[in-house]
Formats: structure tokens, C-alpha cells, sequence
């Protein structure tokens, strides 16, 4: 249990990471961004070590493995690779410039459905009971954060915001946030 609360701290972390790039206080938000992401990092991997584990096929664990790839790979290439980098995440000036093409065309938050699933198939592939309830409650941490984003920082990050909230869903993907994905990926 604790390493879910652990985990649970990497949101407070990644809270003060989007205070700190409102503030450009560069070292500050590096701190805080590497904190969190090794905070949850860490926490799920000794979730998973001292966890009771139950059984799952090996064609589940297989499949599930396989999934998991192909999860954190979504989680990297929409946080790291579809956003400027250097300005999201290392220069002081974070950039104003807002991307609604590619997985952020499917929902403004693409990287929490990536993350959810991370731990559906972490789950699938290890048989770690731990990470059930883990996964459940850093899902919802991560969703709480989203839109403490949507309503804090990112109207004051990105002036034309307002009217990408209108054109693209949150979190649900619609059939037209799908089209437009395919599309501009």
C-alpha cells in the first residue's frame, strides 16, 4: 500500500511541474517534472515486485506484454515526440504553441487513456494484484490533474485554448476526434 501512496505523491510533483512552467522557473519545473515521473516510475515497479501475484496464462501474459509495448510507446511518442520538447519540458519559456494534430487531435489528453491502459496491460502481463487498485487510483490522480490543468494553467499557457476545447473531446475520443487523428498523424 504505501507504494500506491508513493505513487500518489508523483501527481503533487507533477502539479508543482505545471506551477513552476506557468512561473518559468526552469530548474524548479525540471526538478519537479523528474521527480514525479520517477516518483510513479518507481512505485509501480515496487508495486509489482512486492505484490501477491495470481495466475494468468501465458497467452494473456504474452498478449498482454505485447499491449503494454505498444501503450508506452503511445505514452512517449504523445508526450515526448508530438510535443516540442525542448519548449515543453527544458528551455524557460515553456512554448505557447498548442498541437491539436496527431494523438492530440483524438482528445486533448491522450497521454492519461495511454497511461490508464499501461496498467491495465502491466497488470495482464505480471499478475500483480497491487496494480488493480494502483492503476485505478493513479487513472484517476492523473485525470483530477488533467483537469486541474484544463482549468488553471493551460488557458493562461495557450491563447487559442478556448476554442480547442471546443473542437476536441477531453479524455473520450469521438468519431471525429478519431478522423481527425488518422488524418493528421
Amino acid at each position: 500500500m504505501k507504494y500506491i501512496v508513493s505513487g500518489s505523491l508523483a501527481f503533487v510533483f507533477l502539479y508543482l511541474f505545471d506551477v513552476y512552467t506557468l512561473k518559468n522557473k526552469v530548474i524548479r519545473r525540471r526538478i519537479f517534472g523528474i521527480l514525479g515521473l520517477a516518483t510513479l516510475i518507481y512505485s509501480a515497479i515496487m508495486a509489482t515486485v512486492v505484490s501477491e501475484k495470481i495466475y494468468l496464462p501465458l497467452a494473456i501474459r504474452i498478449i498482454g506484454g505485447l499491449l503494454l509495448v505498444v501503450a508506452i510507446f503511445l505514452l512517449v511518442y504523445s508526450l515526448f515526440l508530438e510535443l516540442p520538447f525542448s519548449k515543453t519540458y527544458g528551455e524557460k519559456e515553456h512554448s505557447n504553441k498548442l498541437v491539436d494534430t496527431g494523438t492530440y487531435a483524438l482528445c486533448r489528453h491522450p497521454g492519461v487513456l495511454w497511461f490508464g491502459f499501461i496498467f491495465l496491460f502491466f497488470f495482464l502481463t505480471t499478475g500483480a494484484k497491487l496494480l488493480v487498485p494502483a492503476g485505478i487510483i493513479w487513472t484517476l490522480l492523473d485525470v483530477i490533474h488533467v483537469y486541474i490543468q484544463e482549468k488553471q494553467f493551460f488557458p493562461k499557457m495557450f491563447p487559442q485554448y478556448k476554442d480547442y476545447i471546443k473542437k476536441t473531446p477531453m479524455l473520450i475520443p469521438t468519431q471525429d476526434s478519431i478522423k481527425k487523428c488518422k488524418a493528421t498523424l
